[in-house]
């Protein structure tokens, strides 16, 4: 991907809205090759734009992350918690835990619940979890805010369903399909962008050619984290950074296209001084990244 692409790719990644010709004016460029670089990407399904919700503001106030530690066929027990609907995220790693999940559920006691059915799956010997105490990005979410600027109605939960399909829909197209006109789709979509309730942005397909190496980073340190987050928000390639509570301090995901960037980044984490360890896992196989729920509820 050149220079022009990714820059293109990560103004959409921020704003999923963006039409070819903003992007043209963001970069000095011409709406015509802005179309060229982009439109072949959203064709081959290398790339698309979806709404994503913190998942906090539906009443989802507990967000795990969840390594599973494997006998022996991982395959087998990868489908068993494919079969499960609660994991938004599961994925194969390399490293002393052979799966990560992410949970995003109501309460404790759903947690509890969850994590007895995990560890009765055959062949899982040791599950560990880490509590998200605040989230600070998620994909092209941002910092959750610290409340709900506003209600969320079943207008409101018919748009953010429609854009989960298909972030980029015409507003007269999405006023038809959820009953109201075109006007009120407009200021919706706009009301909830601004209130922070949703965020629209570009997502790559794992399976694209050339897709970056991503790497699970969870971090144990001795008081503050800021320093480790705000070295974290430098990088280019975050894809979830989150305060934790339990096995890590922090725990992030981030993309690299060369393994000497993630060489880079432990060193200097380890170089801060409130770093006490830093462990680091590859994502060898995604089985499941969801940026939605299926089960949204008006607050």
């Amino acid at each position: 991907m050149d220079h022009l692409t990714e820059h293109a790719v990560t103004i959409l990644r921020r704003d999923g809205r963006a039409s070819y010709i903003e992007i043209a004016r963001r970069l000095n460029s011409d709406r015509t090759i802005i179309a060229s670089r982009l439109a072949p990407l959203f064709q081959d399904g290398s790339l698309r734009v979806t709404a994503a919700v913190h998942p906090r503001f539906l009443g989802l106030n507990v967000l795990a992350h969840v390594s599973v530690r494997v006998m022996s066929s991982v395959d087998t027990v990868a489908n068993e918690l494919i079969d499960m609907s609660e994991p938004v995220f599961i994925s194969e790693t390399t490293g002393r835990f052979q799966l990560v999940l992410e949970l995003h559920l109501a309460g404790l006691q759903e947690l509890h619940d969850m994590i007895q059915r995990i560890r009765g799956v055959p062949r899982v010997t040791d599950v560990e979890v880490a509590l998200y105490e605040h989230m600070i990005a998620s994909f092209f979410l941002g910092e959750e805010p610290e409340g709900l600027a506003r209600s969320i109605d079943p207008v409101d939960l018919a748009i953010i369903r429609e854009l989960q399909e298909d972030g980029r829909l015409a507003y007269a197209e999405l006023g038809r399909r959820v009953n109201v006109s075109t006007s009120t789709a407009r200021s919706r979509v706009q009301s909830l962008l601004e209130s922070g309730v949703m965020q629209i942005g570009a997502v790559h397909g794992r399976d694209a050619a050339g897709s970056d190496l991503v790497f699970g980073l969870g971090v144990v340190v001795r008081g503050s984290t800021d320093a480790v987050v705000d070295l974290l928000l430098t990088e280019t390639g975050l894809e979830l950074l989150a305060r934790a509570v339990g096995r890590y301090s922090v725990i992030a995901t981030v993309a690299f296209s060369r393994v000497a960037d993630l060489q880079r980044l432990l060193l200097e984490l380890r170089e801060i001084d409130e770093v006490q360890f830093v462990d680091q896992w590859l994502h060898v196989r995604i089985l499941r990244e969801q940026y939605h729920h299926d089960a949204v509820q008006a607050g």
